[in-house]
Protein backbone atom coordinates (compact mmCIF):
# COMPACT_ATOMS: atom_id res chain seq x y z
CA UNK A 1 0.00 0.00 0.00
CA UNK A 2 1.45 3.22 -0.98
CA UNK A 3 0.61 4.60 2.93
CA UNK A 4 2.51 1.47 4.16
CA UNK A 5 5.10 2.69 1.61
CA UNK A 6 4.95 6.45 3.15
CA UNK A 7 5.67 5.09 6.56
CA UNK A 8 8.21 2.84 5.30
CA UNK A 9 10.16 5.77 3.81
CA UNK A 10 9.27 8.41 7.14
CA UNK A 11 11.05 5.40 8.77
CA UNK A 12 13.88 5.19 6.97
CA UNK A 13 14.68 8.92 6.53
CA UNK A 14 14.19 8.92 10.03
CA UNK A 15 16.61 6.36 10.76
CA UNK A 16 19.26 7.81 8.35
CA UNK A 17 18.77 11.30 10.27
CA UNK A 18 19.19 9.25 13.50
CA UNK A 19 22.28 7.84 12.09
CA UNK A 20 23.63 11.16 10.92
CA UNK A 21 22.39 12.68 14.95
CA UNK A 22 24.09 9.63 16.34
CA UNK A 23 27.62 10.36 14.53
CA UNK A 24 27.27 14.15 14.96
CA UNK A 25 26.85 13.14 18.51
CA UNK A 26 29.62 10.76 18.89
CA UNK A 27 31.98 13.34 17.68
CA UNK A 28 30.80 16.18 19.84
CA UNK A 29 31.24 13.80 22.95
CA UNK A 30 34.78 13.05 21.03
CA UNK A 31 34.86 16.98 21.22
CA UNK A 32 33.82 17.59 24.62
CA UNK A 33 35.96 15.12 25.92
CA UNK A 34 39.21 16.21 24.18
CA UNK A 35 38.45 20.29 25.11
CA UNK A 36 37.76 18.69 28.61
CA UNK A 37 41.56 17.09 29.06
CA UNK A 38 43.06 20.50 27.30
CA UNK A 39 40.74 22.26 29.98
CA UNK A 40 42.07 20.34 32.82
CA UNK A 41 45.91 20.31 31.44
CA UNK A 42 45.52 24.26 31.23
CA UNK A 43 43.87 24.51 34.82
CA UNK A 44 46.85 22.35 36.16
CA UNK A 45 49.45 24.67 34.71
CA UNK A 46 47.21 27.68 36.02
CA UNK A 47 47.89 26.37 39.07
CA UNK A 48 51.73 25.80 38.86
CA UNK A 49 52.11 29.14 37.28
CA UNK A 50 49.61 31.26 40.35
CA UNK A 51 52.03 29.53 42.37
CA UNK A 52 55.39 30.57 40.87
CA UNK A 53 53.60 34.02 40.56
CA UNK A 54 52.81 33.76 44.57
CA UNK A 55 56.44 32.45 45.44
CA UNK A 56 58.32 35.31 42.91
CA UNK A 57 55.91 38.17 44.61
CA UNK A 58 57.15 36.67 48.17
CA UNK A 59 60.77 36.69 46.54
CA UNK A 60 60.11 40.26 45.72
CA UNK A 61 58.85 41.45 48.81
CA UNK A 62 62.28 39.91 50.91
CA UNK A 63 64.20 42.19 48.12
CA UNK A 64 62.76 44.68 48.81
CA UNK A 65 62.61 44.73 52.73
CA UNK A 66 66.41 43.61 52.47
CA UNK A 67 66.83 46.75 49.84
CA UNK A 68 65.58 49.01 52.74
CA UNK A 69 67.94 47.42 54.67
CA UNK A 70 70.74 47.88 52.86
CA UNK A 71 70.10 51.31 52.17
CA UNK A 72 69.46 52.51 55.77
CA UNK A 73 72.50 50.56 56.20
CA UNK A 74 74.21 52.96 53.36
CA UNK A 75 72.84 55.85 54.70
CA UNK A 76 74.16 55.26 58.02
CA UNK A 77 77.74 54.50 56.52
CA UNK A 78 77.35 58.17 54.72
CA UNK A 79 76.50 60.01 57.62
CA UNK A 80 79.21 58.37 60.06
CA UNK A 81 82.01 59.08 56.50
CA UNK A 82 80.67 62.60 56.87
CA UNK A 83 80.96 62.90 60.79
CA UNK A 84 84.56 61.66 60.19
CA UNK A 85 85.17 63.62 57.43
CA UNK A 86 84.31 66.61 59.24
CA UNK A 87 86.66 66.04 62.36
CA UNK A 88 89.29 65.02 59.50
CA UNK A 89 88.95 68.76 58.34
CA UNK A 90 88.71 70.03 62.13
CA UNK A 91 91.94 68.42 63.31
CA UNK A 92 93.63 69.53 59.58
CA UNK A 93 92.80 72.64 60.51
CA UNK A 94 94.00 72.49 63.86
CA UNK A 95 97.17 70.99 63.20
CA UNK A 96 97.67 73.48 60.22
CA UNK A 97 97.14 76.57 63.25
CA UNK A 98 99.33 74.37 65.11
CA UNK A 99 102.19 74.04 62.95
CA UNK A 100 101.80 78.10 61.94
CA UNK A 101 102.61 78.51 65.81
CA UNK A 102 104.92 76.15 65.89
CA UNK A 103 107.04 77.67 62.89
CA UNK A 104 106.47 81.05 64.26
CA UNK A 105 108.06 80.41 67.97
CA UNK A 106 110.98 78.31 66.07
CA UNK A 107 112.05 80.83 64.09
CA UNK A 108 111.26 83.54 67.19
CA UNK A 109 113.62 80.63 69.17
CA UNK A 110 116.15 81.12 66.46
CA UNK A 111 116.25 84.43 66.03
CA UNK A 112 117.03 84.88 70.22
CA UNK A 113 119.20 82.12 70.44
CA UNK A 114 121.22 84.03 67.18
CA UNK A 115 121.03 87.11 68.89
CA UNK A 116 122.22 85.98 72.09
CA UNK A 117 124.83 84.01 70.67
CA UNK A 118 125.95 86.65 68.24
CA UNK A 119 125.08 90.25 68.96
CA UNK A 120 126.78 91.36 65.89
CA UNK A 121 123.89 89.93 64.02
CA UNK A 122 121.14 92.17 65.46
CA UNK A 123 122.74 95.32 63.95
CA UNK A 124 122.47 93.86 60.72
CA UNK A 125 118.96 93.57 60.98
CA UNK A 126 118.41 97.02 61.38
CA UNK A 127 116.38 96.84 64.62
CA UNK A 128 117.69 97.93 68.02
CA UNK A 129 118.35 96.30 70.71
CA UNK A 130 115.05 96.86 72.41
CA UNK A 131 112.87 95.80 69.53
CA UNK A 132 114.77 92.65 68.57
CA UNK A 133 114.62 92.05 72.60
CA UNK A 134 110.46 91.90 72.56
CA UNK A 135 110.24 89.72 68.92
Amino acid sequence: TPEYKTLQTDVYERNKELEMLRTAHTRVKKQLSEKSGELEHCQKRLDVIEEEVYTLRKRVEELKKELSTREDEVDLRNNQVRKLQRSLDEYTEQNEILQAQNSSLELRLRQRTDAMFNPTQRRGTGLSDAESEDE
